[in-house]
């Protein structure tokens, strides 16, 4: 996943196409993310040089991540499909507020790593089960439900915040 410059300069039209596998299946890269593991990633796409000192990575990522089932705590493999795109330079950056963000590279070298887990961690589900609704835990006097679930209105009056409708409040 790491390109030289001189790979570049040496590539025919200045571009270098991609076609990599990934994993992480212990899930050491994705730390602080939802991913607990990458068992398969394939990436593929282009490296575009300019000729002078910037590159640009458009990159297609399709594989499988590992996430935590919201409800059970049971590990749950999860298909994703994304893009990304990103700008390398190799000379020093000048200050510009109108430019997108572009990465710095050092050695001479693109390691485009980060570039895919953040694509790849960008992915992941926040929250997911593979719980049908009717699955779902309940206890006596409670049930869990879902932000997609229709909950009836109830006009009921809370018989604690009763009490303050004797009093006069001045406006």
């Amino acid at each position: 996943m790491k390109f030289k410059r001189s790979d570049f300069l040496a590539a025919p039209k200045s571009s270098i196409p991609v076609d990599l596998e990934y994993c992480d299946p212990t899930g050491e890269r994705f730390v602080n993310t939802p991913v607990q593991a990458l068992p398969h990633c394939h990436i593929e796409g282009t490296l575009h040089f300019d000729g002078k000192s910037k590159v640009v990575s458009s990159l297609h990522y399709t594989g499988t991540m590992t996430v935590i089932d919201s409800i059970t705590g049971e590990d749950l493999d999860v298909d994703f499909e994304t893009d990304s795109r990103q700008e390398y330079s190799f000379d020093p950056l000048i200050e510009d507020d109108d430019e997108e963000e572009i990465i710095r590279v050092f050695k001479d070298v693109i390691d485009l790593t980060d570039e895919a887990e953040e694509a790849i961690a960008y992915e992941a589900p926040m929250s997911i089960t593979h719980l049908a609704r009717e699955e779902y835990p309940q206890g006596e006097g409670w049930t869990l439900i879902s932000d997609q679930d229709v909950i009836p209105e109830t006009k009921e009056e809370d018989p604690r915040w009763a009490k303050l409708k004797e009093f006069k409040f001045e406006d």
